[in-house]
């Protein structure tokens, strides 16, 4: 059952954020709070699994995941100032990826192919993220940076949703 709201929930995040991506205005405020409202509920849904394999890092991401919402919130009110709030946030999510792929490689809850993929994913995503905050690039040149990890989370909820776990962890029972 976890495996299937946390799969959801990462299509739900990643959605609203290629959405928020292509419009302006209100429509991309509202899409961005959706995003941070699905990111907000990844973390303490799979916290109950991940403490099993490392309650420190478990913890970490559960921190990661909320700073990253938090400088979310910003993003969706403050429209002018998207881009700097939208990619300082990614600064954090960054920071999840590298824990909760690391965690997911060392308890082999997925197959460990998927969870190497994002740890190598995250190194792109976070250049682009760091050239946009620098203004050294626009969102839409550094969009080929973002793909890799965008898929690869698509592939980790579908791989959720489908098969669950390679291991019963995923129940929801600690």
């Amino acid at each position: 059952m976890t495996a299937r709201v946390v799969g959801s929930l990462f299509i739900i995040a990643t959605a609203a954020g290629v959405v928020s991506a292509t419009t302006q205005g209100t429509t991309r405020g509202m899409f961005v709070f959706l995003m941070a409202v699905a990111i907000a509920m990844i973390a303490p849904a799979l916290f109950p699994v991940l403490k099993q394999h490392g309650e420190g890092l478990a913890m970490a991401y559960v921190v990661a995941r909320t700073m990253e919402v938090v400088l979310l919130m910003p993003a969706a009110m403050a429209l002018q100032h998207f881009e700097v709030w939208g990619h300082a946030s990614a600064i954090y999510f960054c920071l999840s990826v590298v824990l909760l792929n690391f965690l997911l490689f060392r308890s082999k809850l997925v197959p460990r192919w998927i969870s190497v993929w994002g740890l190598i994913a995250v190194v792109p995503y976070l250049v682009g993220a760091v050239l946009v905050l620098l203004d050294v690039v626009t969102q839409t040149q550094a969009g080929a940076l973002f793909v890799p990890l965008a898929v690869n989370e698509m592939v980790l909820a579908v791989w959720l949703l489908v098969k669950g776990s390679v291991r019963p962890a995923w129940s929801g029972r600690a």
